[in-house]
């Protein structure tokens, strides 16, 4: 199946609290989608008031087609094994058959440092992915499954060139 037809879009987003430096959240963010695209992506922030009234930015930055493909490629090779395991056992609590969307939670910490892996926290970057095509939690788990494999056979293509 073409993938531009599976994957509807993918959203990024988070919080800047006033404690926070709003360039090193940016980084987190730009640090959660392929280098190729960061030149591109349109951040889109929103000031907000917490229940103190202190500032909160949203940042969001969004993708269709080939780059939202591209994004949800790059989350997944940049997951560590354990992530890759626990994104697919625990599928059932992050997909909304409703909505059609696959949601995840990524440490924003590690995120600002280069590293993705998927975290439980409320202060994470959130990612949203809307299928098109795909209608179900069985669809959704064989098409992360067929990323997961293509993404396998990326890293031993390159282990064995660098060897």
């Amino acid at each position: 199946m073409n993938r531009k037809i599976e994957l509807s879009e993918v959203i990024l987003s988070t919080h800047c609290h006033a404690t926070e430096d709003l360039e090193k959240v940016k980084k987190a963010l730009m640090n959660s989608i392929p280098l190729e695209l960061r030149s591109i992506a349109d951040v889109h922030s929103e000031t907000l008031h917490g229940y103190h009234g202190n500032p909160i930015v949203k940042l969001e930055v969004r993708f269709k087609g080939d780059d939202a493909f591209n994004v949800v490629k790059y989350i997944i090779s940049m997951l560590s094994d354990v992530d890759k395991r626990y994104l697919l056992n625990s599928l059932d609590m992050r997909y909304n058959r409703k909505d059609n969307k696959l949601f995840l939670r990524l440490d924003k910490q590690e995120a600002y440092l280069g590293n993705i892996s998927l975290y439980e926290g409320d202060d994470s970057i959130k990612v949203s992915i809307s299928f098109s095509m795909i209608r179900s939690i069985d669809a959704v788990k064989e098409f992360l499954e067929r990323m997961l494999i293509e993404d396998k056979k990326r890293n031993e293509g390159r282990h064995v060139s660098s060897n």
